[in-house]
């Protein structure tokens, strides 16, 4: 595409130049063809590139034409000739093989030449020139221009039709191939007719393609064998094998008057007969022979193609078809034994090199075909051999001198994308990556280009590479593939939400979008603001469904909307209830009703229904007992049981689990779930039991480890086996890499356990103190944190008599307010706060600190919260009980 590109601007380029002054030259005189002819006749030059360009040899042409050119004492006449000659050479060899465009553009270049423009075929072989760089359309509207008494009109205007065909503007071609239906000329009118009949066969115009073949009417045996020709792909279109079939092999066995290319589209169109009639080893058998006998084939391409649509998978190695693709695959002579090799430096060390077949692009595609049916298996080691075959393929072109051919680099760049998706089904994912990579930067072609930045986008969501994911699906929405530019915008509108890139989201969600796109971003975005927990999101779902009712993923939308409705915060049961009750009905499947029942469930423990939430769970239970969610269903019943305080049967759910799933990532939990039943069993049998189970977690290393070592101590303590306590707080305290929230809890429990034991040893108090010191110095402590442990360091200091030290740390919580500590911003807490608050207000009062005590009051009542009427009732009530009236003293609403 590039290379196309440049070669646009440089034929744009040379336009510009060969613009005209303002005032133009006079035309040259039309060079005189006799005199000419009379000159070159004498030429073994010009005899020589006109018997080269008879032998299909333009490239030796160029050359006797360019010797010509350079003799100074050529007349103008044959000058101008032999540029035409030189032309038409050039054009030829750009359309070979082993040409290029700038062929084609030097032959512009003369056509454009003020002598040349005047010949009459010049326009011609102008538009042949441009067609050849792909300006098809400019072309045609260079023939376009010549007026219609132009000697050659009717010629023009079939090249005109040819290139229309060409570029599927298949009305305007019918347009001009009706005027010449109507022509003097009974060739010209038969080939409007066939080409006519053509585009109504490829329109499935079946009764107006009839119409045109009978109206030919021709004494050549050409113009009849191509309307046999047609006749039968009209059969083969309107389903009438029988008849194609004969009418095909009639045509490839009596081969007289076919040019080659219509000789290869009627064994193309025989294999498409006898498989349309469920013959499908017969019309292998037809392509694998024309393979055989016609290794280089124009047809090829074409003939692999439709092998690969019909060759079964999993065809074994003896199979005869995969023995043929062995044999056209040319397998490699084996390299010489090295350990057998002279001379004494590294440069006697051969290097390999694959060797050189007659038939490239035949085992370039025997080797594609083969490693795909290799793909298709669900063997690893077939998928191994795959990609032996494909590396192989990609290793063929350095053993040639002449460039690659163009059907090499269109299968080179499909194996690279073969190759990617074989890695994915080894897991490979990071090698499929790369390779995915490597195909972005040497697709043979836009289309190529495309599955490969799509495919590696997935790739990278995959890997939660958003960002680089973004840039792959934008290269991808460029593709001129309608099916894969809609895809891959959807795909950029995804990953730029993931990437939370709103900029770009919205930069894809405004541009030029098709409705389906803009319809399935919206619906992303509301899904995606439900997942990050952003409330706007259920009035965008709830929108989504209003406004495009019986849209295809309405039930998955109402679903959201109604997990939505109970896992962000506020809670909106109602809406959710509402929302099942119109999906649960449609949605019978058992991922469905998983989702349904988590989201019910959900629902009742907000409420704290557990008892429904447990029924709920059960009607799960019973209607999928074989569901792969059973594990978590169960695990949420024993949660319902156990928070309505029903341990036993709780313990029994959790154990379920435990034996029946033991290897589920649930079954930890219900371990955990099963101890902490067992340590709130209310029994101290019980709670001796949860002891060992806490230990078993514990001892298994889960994530669970350190949360089971914290609930053990907790059971230690009340046991009052300080010592065993302290010794399973030891590994949480003294490991650094532990979570933080949980060294705290961690610290205050043993904090608790000194303050039990110092009834008897006082010192005790002073560690727990220094415990709460400690972590109150901790960096990113909460305000809920720090309240709380400024309380329970205050219930120590109390406990050591120690009431003036109490009141301060009290005091210190009202002090600060809701100011969390200045490094880190926390919400308000209210349950510490007012616990601290109130303790120093009953301390000033047993002090009799009455002026003191109503100021607290009136501090802990400014703080709007959800106890301030009390501490302002009670500021009131102490000042008119002592008679205190302070100068800020304001009225005090007192219920009466």
């Amino acid at each position: 595409m590039i290379l196309r590109l440049t070669i646009l601007f440089a034929s744009l380029c040379l336009t510009i130049q060969a613009a005209p002054e303002k005032t133009a030259p006079p035309a040259p005189p039309l060079p005189d063809k006799a005199k000419a002819l009379q000159e070159l006749t004498k030429s073994s030059h010009y005899q020589h590139g006109l018997k080269a360009m008879e032998d299909q040899l333009p490239d030796l042409a160029i050359r006797q034409f360019r010797t010509i050119l350079s003799d100074p004492k050529l007349g103008p006449d044959a000058k101008a000739y032999v540029q035409f000659a030189l032309a038409k050479a050039l054009i030829q060899t750009g359309l070979s093989q082993h040409g290029s465009d700038q062929h084609a553009l030097e032959a512009l270049e003369l056509l454009n030449t003020p002598t040349l423009k005047l010949l009459p075929s010049a326009p011609l072989w102008k538009a042949e020139a441009l067609a050849a760089i792909g300006k098809y359309q400019a072309a045609e509207e260079a023939l376009a221009q010549i007026p219609s008494k132009h000697p050659k009109h009717a010629t023009i205007t079939l090249v005109r039709a040819r290139i229309l065909i060409a570029l599927a503007q298949n009305d305007g071609a019918l347009k001009l191939l009706k005027s010449l239906t109507e022509s003097n000329v009974s060739e010209t009118r038969n080939l409007a007719h066939l080409l006519t009949a053509e585009i109504q066969i490829n329109k499935s115009a079946f009764d107006d393609a009839r119409k045109q073949l009978d109206q030919i009417k021709s004494t050549q045996a050409s113009t009849e064998r191509l309307k046999d020709y047609l006749v039968a792909r009209l059969a083969l279109a309107e389903g009438k094998s029988v008849d194609a079939i004969s009418r095909f092999r009639s045509l490839v066995t009596e081969t007289d008057h076919l040019s080659q290319r219509i000789y290869h589209a009627c064994v193309l169109g025989l294999s498409d007969a006898l498989a349309a009639h469920n013959q499908i080893e017969d019309s292998i058998g037809v392509l694998e022979n024309h393979i055989s006998q016609h290794p280089n084939s124009s047809i090829l391409l074409q003939g692999f193609l439709r092998l690969g649509q019909r060759l079964s998978p999993n065809l074994p190695a003896n199979h005869p078809s995969m023995q043929k693709l062995i044999e056209w695959s040319a397998p490699p002579i084996k390299s010489p034994d090295v350990l057998y090799i002279t001379g004494d430096t590294s440069d006697a060390l051969p290097m390999f090199q694959p060797p050189v077949s007659e038939h490239d692009d035949l085992v370039t595609l025997a080797l594609y075909l083969r490693a795909s049916l290799l793909a298709k298996s669900n063997d690893p080691k077939q998928h191994a051999q795959a990609l032996a075959l494909l590396n192989r393929l990609r290793t063929l072109h350095p053993a040639h001198s002449l460039p690659p051919s163009e059907l090499y680099l269109q299968i080179y760049s499909k194996s690279l994308l073969e190759t990617a998706q074989l890695q994915l089904k080894q897991k490979r994912t990071q090698q499929a990556t790369y390779t995915l990579e490597a195909l972005e930067k040497v697709a043979f072609s836009p289309a190529m280009k495309d599955q490969a930045n799509s495919l590696l986008g997935i790739l990278q969501i995959d890997q939660s590479q958003y960002k680089e994911a973004l840039a792959a699906f934008n290269m991808a929405r460029e593709s001129t593939s309608e099916q894969i530019a809609e895809a891959a915008s959807i795909n950029a509108g995804i990953s730029a939400l993931l990437a939370s890139d709103m900029t770009a989201f919205n930069k894809i969600l405004d541009g030029k979008q098709t409705a389906h796109i803009e319809t399935s971003l919206t619906l992303e975005r509301a899904l995606w603001k439900c997942r990050n927990n952003n409330a706007s999101g259920r009035m965008d779902l709830d929108r989504f469904i209003a406004t495009h009712p019986g849209h295809p993923r309405e039930n998955e939308a109402r679903l959201a909307l109604a997990a939505a409705g109970v896992d962000i915060s506020p809670p909106d049961i109602l809406l959710t209830n509402a929302q099942l009750e119109i999906i649960t009905p449609k949605l019978p499947d058992e991922a469905s009703q998983y989702a349904i029942t988590r989201i019910k469930i959900r629902a009742e423990e907000l409420s704290q229904n557990w008892s429904s939430a447990a029924a709920l769970a059960e009607g799960f239970i019973q209607q999928f007992p074989q569901s792969p969610n059973l594990p978590a269903v169960m695990l949420k019943q024993g949660e319902a049981y156990y928070h309505n305080e029903d341990f036993n049967k709780s313990r029994r759910v959790f154990q379920q689990v435990n034996d029946q799933f033991p290897s589920s990532p649930f079954a930890p939990y219900a371990r955990f779930y099963t101890a902490m039943a067992a340590r709130l069993g209310g029994t101290t049998q019980s709670r001796e039991e949860s002891i060992s189970l806490f230990q078993n977690i514990i001892d298994s290393k889960h994530e669970l480890a350190d949360e089971a070592r914290i609930q053990q101590s907790r059971v230690l303590i009340d046991l009052r086996r300080y010592a065993e306590a302290q010794k399973a707080l030891e590994p949480i305290l003294s490991d650094k890499q532990a979570v933080l929230s949980v060294r705290r809890d961690a610290g205050v429990l043993l904090a608790d356990c000194f303050h039990r034991q110092a009834a008897n040893t006082p010192e005790k108090y002073e560690q727990a103190v220094a415990i709460y010191d400690q972590l109150l110095d901790s960096d990113g402590l909460s305000l809920a944190w720090n309240n709380r442990l400024h309380f329970l360091k205050g219930q120590t200091l109390e406990s050591m008599d120690r009431r003036t030290d109490a009141l301060d740390t009290y005091y210190n919580v009202v002090i600060k307010g809701q100011n969390p500590p200045s490094t880190v911003g926390y919400d308000v807490e209210w349950f510490w706060f007012y616990r601290c608050g109130f303790k120093a207000l009953s301390m000033l009062e047993a002090d009799k600190r009455w002026e003191a005590a109503v100021k607290l009051a009136k501090r802990i009542a400014s703080f709007d919260g959800p106890r301030a009427e009390e501490a302002y009732k009670r500021s009131h009530n102490l000042a008119t009980t002592h008679m205190i009236w302070l100068e800020d003293n304001k009225a005090i609403p007192v219920d009466e």
